[in-house]
């Protein structure tokens, strides 16, 4: 057998090796935080938070820390029985970094990864972050989510700042106007990184305990990763009456505010609340019952940020960082080139080295989110099916009642209501997006009822012209528009040249406002009037994006 063939057998060995070891190992994100910590002496708050991962490095490590540790410098610990643990120091800029592989305490083959990154800003304050990665080569039960140790201590003696709101030791109550302001303030903050949990008590209480789950309990575990409020139930009024009651949180129910929350484009299911009955019939096999699953959810969504790798860089790009430092400093101090050579080998060789566990750890996680992705995408569609044989079984019925409810529907001459209005006489025919609440909320119309009559004939002769097309139905439609003094139009090349506004968002999609009612061209807000929607085949339901007013465009 020739040395290459030996070599080629050497490699298909290796290779099917590594494809066995990844098969049948399981690497999953379990948290990631990232906060600022105040301070107005930056060397102190820095030094001070190193010490005190320092002190939980030490209690792990299985044998005492070098020197260098306690002098903040750089160190790793491999030995035999010890805990693997690797520390790059950096002085420019000033950043500490930390990574510990602890080896699970009953399960075997699984270890736990804890990256940390402690670094100074422009304005003296520290950045502080960390992330958990489960691997398991062997069997990998169930486990509860949940953040280093540590982390609870800095909140405890430090003035710990998330999305730039001190963390508290307990949850905030949210009672009076100025409260909701600012929760509503801090929901549509740009840059908001953390989601919003609010938890509401009954419809009449202001007792802060009056509710299904223990807010406290639920702040305890992820107070570091999120933001957790206790609205009164005088103050779910207050907010349904700013962000509509599809948007609200109220009698008990929890939301979780999603970061990018918009009140004129956010869909409900971007930021998706549980209502009271959900929380009483989760099952109560599960252990910790749905103050549990709420918490994990939570601690879940910190690994899917866009830009948490920004946030919390990870250990290895710091250590390569380190090596690039290294590297240049040797050569400045006029190393030889065989010192340099050298240099150059261990390195080389280190990467390697560390490229080999960066690519399994990667595949693994890979692999792990793409069975996520998979479990997704079927529960989506299995949901889709069910959705499809509900819309169904709804059109019968409503074949069955026939004509009756076209002629029983109430015209209100006030919008106080009106979202109720919505919800009683249009759903499965006609949806509104939630920028077209939003703007009916702000709308000074003269004339209400004119609204309602407009979606009615959406409701009515469009949705039957759509779904029917005869001749009948299409004199119908016109006869309807005629008698309100409308006219319907094609919204024109505004629908392309200025996209983001007339287009909407609903349930996850994104519509474009293609055809518009057309009343008065007045300018003048109270009389000008336009209804901007659009017709959505697959679902065979109306969108209706924009309303009362009229939306600009180039002549405009």
């Amino acid at each position: 057998m020739s040395i290459e063939a030996i070599q080629r057998l050497n490699a298909n060995a290796v290779t099917a090796r590594t494809v066995r070891a990844r098969r049948y190992s399981a690497i999953k994100s379990v948290s990631q935080t990232t906060f600022t910590i105040k301070g107005s002496a930056e060397n102190d708050v820095f030094h001070s938070t190193v010490k005190i991962i320092l002190d939980w490095l030490a209690s792990r490590a299985g044998q005492s820390l070098p020197p260098d540790a306690w002098e903040k410098k750089s160190f790793e610990i491999s030995g035999v029985g010890a805990q693997p643990i690797s520390v790059v120091a950096l002085t420019s800029p000033l950043y500490w970094a930390a990574r510990l592989v602890d080896a699970d305490k009953t399960v075997p083959l699984r270890t736990w990864t804890t990256e940390i990154g402690i670094g100074v800003d422009d304005s003296g304050d520290v950045l502080f972050g960390t992330r958990v990665i489960s691997s398991a080569r062997g069997e990998d039960p169930p486990y509860f989510r949940s953040i280093p140790g540590f982390v609870k201590r800095l909140l405890k003696t430090a003035k710990v700042e998330l999305d730039g709101i001190r963390i508290e030791n307990t949850p905030r109550f949210i009672q009076t106007e100025e409260d909701v302001r600012a929760l509503l303030a801090l929901l549509e903050q740009p840059n908001r990184q953390a989601d919003v949990l609010v938890i509401s008590t009954g419809e009449t209480s202001t007792d802060p305990k009056d509710t299904l789950v223990s807010a406290d309990a639920v702040h305890k575990d992820v107070s570091a990763v999120a933001h957790v409020f206790v609205l009164s139930g005088p103050a779910s009024f207050l907010l349904t009456k700013l962000v509509g009651k599809e948007l609200s949180v109220f009698s008990k129910a929890i939301r979780t505010y999603k970061p990018g929350f918009r009140l004129d484009s956010s869909d409900t299911p971007e930021h998706p609340i549980a209502f009271a009955g959900k929380i009483r019939a989760f099952p109560s096999t599960t252990e910790g019952g749905f103050e549990r699953w709420l918490i994990e959810q939570t601690l879940a969504s910190t690994n899917y940020s866009p830009n948490k790798e920004d946030r919390l860089p990870s250990f290895e790009h710091i250590r390569q960082l380190q090596s690039h430092a290294t590297l240049v400093q040797f050569k400045d101090s006029g190393a030889s080139d065989s010192d340099m050579l050298n240099l150059y080998i261990d390195e080389v060789a280190a990467l390697e080295k560390r490229l080999q566990q960066q690519t399994e750890e990667y595949d693994g996680l890979l692999n792990s989110a793409e069975r996520d992705r998979q479990e997704a995408l079927q529960l989506a569609e299995t949901a889709k099916a069910q959705s499809i044989e509900r819309l169904h079984r709804i059109k019968v019925l409503e074949k069955k009642i026939g004509e009756n409810a076209q002629h029983n529907t109430p015209i209100p001459d006030s919008l106080d209501d009106f979202e109720q209005w919505c919800k009683d006489h249009l759903q499965g025919k006609v949806e509104l997006a939630k920028k077209a609440y939003s703007a009916v909320r702000k709308s000074s119309f003269h004339d209400p009822s004119l609204i309602y009559r407009a979606l009615k004939l959406l409701r009515d002769e469009y949705y039957q012209m759509r779904t029917d097309g005869s001749a009948e139905r299409q004199k119908a439609y016109l006869d309807a528009l005629n008698a309100l003094q409308l006219e319907d139009e094609p919204t024109g090349d505004a629908v392309k040249t200025n996209r983001e506004t007339y287009s909407a968002m609903h349930n996850g999609r994104r519509y474009p406002l293609e055809n518009h009612l057309k009343g008065s061209n007045s300018r003048r807000r109270e009389f000008g009037f336009r209804v901007y929607f659009c017709w959505d085949d697959e679902e065979e339901l109306v969108v209706v994006g924009w309303l009362p007013e009229h939306l600009p465009n180039r002549a405009s």
